[in-house]
């Protein structure tokens, strides 16, 4: 028997899951993976070097022409002559019907990003997930709290999980960031929506003592649309700095070597990249204790948790922080070094993909 035959489908949206973990997959699985990056017209997100070919469409995800261009795909990569075809790409449309044609008989893993349906959710992703959910069979889960969701909720559906792998940007290049050394530097980073809580965090800085306020300094990193709100409720306040601009990747290891911890004080989420960015550089962090960060922290070992949506929690939290001797805080380091290579290793996560599809 030859070796199986994988299609691995990236979306754009989901290429910082698959950046890492794909490229040790494709050497070291004993599986033959070719890799298809599927980009919007007007994508910014760069080719991946390693990916077998990039298919750029040229109209967007709601127009029917996108069906031709989906047949147009299948057609040039040879969809069926597959083992396994592993799916990491959403349009809320048409993608995973023409998918479903086109594959026969040939097994779909699902990568499903989205599980548990949050407030913000359009009608129209509602629809989406539930349809592929529902005529979908195989399917990866990136969290133990929506893998248990999952199994309860589609009891005879196949899944495995596997979670984010951490992001590496590479070494330190650039020197654009300023911070002093001499206090505590808090990173807030990440495109900035309303589930990410960055009004609490905020509140939360300017709610400390003068003497600790003094003594603490939160940087935030990131593209805002509404940026002008931040900058009104900031009011002058000298422990803040705000960066409401697209971060090169070049910048990001700069940033996360400079800080001494990470916030997300996010409300909902499954999984979080900038959470793995941390964990890839050492980078502990102070995170709301939502299901998809409370599996991911040990309080008070390798970075702190807090009451979701509490400003007094958060408020003692970053004080706790403020405390920490250097001692202290070389140990939380170190622990979360131990952590991160035993859960979240490109190696431990791709061993999990590597024992599903040896499966199949």
């Amino acid at each position: 028997m030859g070796k199986k035959k994988i299609c691995w489908i990236t979306g754009d949206a989901f290429m910082d899951t698959d950046q890492n973990v794909v490229p040790y997959l494709m050497k070291y699985s004993g599986m033959q993976i070719d890799w298809y990056q599927l980009s919007d017209f007007n994508s910014k997100v760069p080719v991946h070097p390693d990916v077998t070919c990039v298919f750029k469409f040229k109209n967007r995800g709601l127009n029917p022409l996108r069906i031709l261009e989906y047949i147009k795909l299948f057609n040039a990569i040879g969809i069926r002559k597959y083992d396994i075809i592993y799916s990491g790409f959403m349009d809320v449309s048409y993608f995973f019907f023409v998918l479903k044609f086109f594959a026969g008989k040939i097994f779909i893993v699902h990568a499903a990003h989205n599980v548990i349906p949050y407030s913000v959710w359009s009608k129209r992703l509602r629809w989406y997930v539930n349809t592929v959910f529902k005529y979908n069979h195989h399917f990866q889960l990136f969290s133990k709290f929506t893998a248990d969701y999952f199994r309860k909720k589609y009891p005879t559906k196949s899944m495995f999980y596997a979670p984010m792998a951490v992001k590496s940007f590479g070494e330190v290049v650039t020197d654009n960031y300023k911070v002093d050394s001499s206090k505590l530097n808090l990173l807030f980073f990440g495109n900035v929506v309303e589930n990410k809580r960055l009004d609490l965090l905020i509140d939360a800085i300017k709610g400390l003592p003068q003497e600790i306020q003094n003594r603490i300094h939160l940087n935030i990193c990131g593209n805002c649309k509404d940026a002008e709100r931040f900058i009104r409720q900031i009011d002058g306040c000298s422990s803040i700095s705000t960066y409401f601009k697209r971060i090169d990747d070049c910048e990001i290891a700069e940033l996360f070597t400079k800080h001494d911890f990470l916030m997300l004080p996010y409300e909902d989420v499954a999984q979080s990249g900038p959470h793995m960015i941390a964990y890839y550089y050492n980078l502990p962090v102070i995170a709301s204790d939502i299901e998809g960060f409370a599996e991911r922290v040990i309080d008070g070992e390798n970075g702190y948790l807090f009451k979701r949506n509490n400003l007094h929690d958060l408020v003692a939290v970053i004080k706790k922080a403020s405390q920490l001797d250097n001692v202290e805080y070389v140990k939380m380091r170190n622990n979360l070094r131990t952590y991160t290579f035993q859960n979240y290793s490109v190696e431990t996560v791709a061993s999990k993909y590597i024992e599903y599809f040896k499966s199949l």
